[in-house]
């Protein structure tokens, strides 16, 4: 049997106007309580913590759908302020102004995607400030080609990861439309796929379609070197981990008197104060 290597679970939050779009489902007699904290994103991710999560993954979806994101934008700066791990944001953004306000309030991680082609100096001057290790490059892709939007089309797969090289990029976020939700488990073939692309210096975090223990063993067991983790969203939230029974018991007694202070006290952490 392969030797099942470590990849980082990082879960997902996603966020409309300031809302997370799913809620976890809770034991029997809290099913309301974790419906409530869906409207509270802070409790989400604090919650994720608590099962120890290293890292938290936010999409706006309010940017890929064309809608105004400043009440989720305004969510994930107080993500990341309540919390001690790194939060990586995927936005739609067309305006670097907008990245670059969002990394000095704070936020580790923000991943860029069309303004790899409308701004690529910007770009490069966004690394310089900040560093590789904070600005990403987001890739939501379909039949092997990324969706930029309307000025840049449709740019296949390896001439974005390209242009991500040469802008000084070292990390993508790379998900499969078809994934999305799904619980289909990842095409191993498109995984090889883009991780050949990339190269085995781009360090690469594969999002979606992961539904159970057996789809995250299967990428474990398959995923090359330069595949590092794994975003997963819909399935934490259905409880598919074995883990995550124990966790529900537990939060079924004591959730309530959490989510009853947990914004009481909330402090800004050592990782929302960074600069650079």
């Amino acid at each position: 049997m392969s030797r099942l290597r470590p990849l980082l679970i990082i879960p997902a939050i996603d966020l409309a106007d300031g809302h997370c779009a799913r809620h976890v489902c809770g034991s029997p007699g809290t099913e309301q309580l974790y419906a409530e904290m869906a409207h509270h994103p802070v409790e989400i991710a604090q919650l994720w913590r608590r099962e120890n999560a290293k890292c938290l993954h936010v999409t706006d979806t309010d940017s890929f759908a064309g809608r105004s994101d400043s009440a989720t934008l305004e969510q994930v700066i107080a993500i990341q302020k309540s919390v001690d791990i790194p939060v990586e944001l995927v936005t739609f953004q067309s305006q670097l102004d907008v990245v670059r306000a969002l990394l000095k309030e704070g936020v580790y991680r923000v991943a860029v995607n069309i303004t790899a082609w409308t701004d690529p100096d910007g770009v490069q001057s966004l690394i310089s400030e900040f560093t590789p290790s904070r600005v990403l490059f987001g890739m939501r892709s379909h039949d092997g080609a990324v969706n930029l939007g309307t000025t840049a089309g449709l740019v296949a797969d390896a001439d974005y990861l390209e242009r991500v090289a040469v802008l000084g990029g070292q990390r993508i976020v790379y998900t499969e439309q078809d994934w999305e939700g799904a619980l289909t488990g990842e095409d191993l073939a498109t995984v090889q796929r883009v991780a050949e692309a990339a190269g085995p210096r781009m360090r690469i975090t594969m999002a979606g379609g992961i539904a159970s223990p057996e789809h995250l063993w299967e990428l474990q067991r398959s995923a090359p070197a330069n595949v590092d983790s794994v975003v997963i969203g819909r399935a934490l939230y259905e409880n598919r981990f074995p883990c995550q029974g124990i966790w529900r018991e537990v939060e079924a007694k004591l959730e309530p008197q959490i989510h009853a202070h947990a914004t009481d006290n909330i402090q800004q952490s050592s990782i929302s104060r960074l600069s650079r």
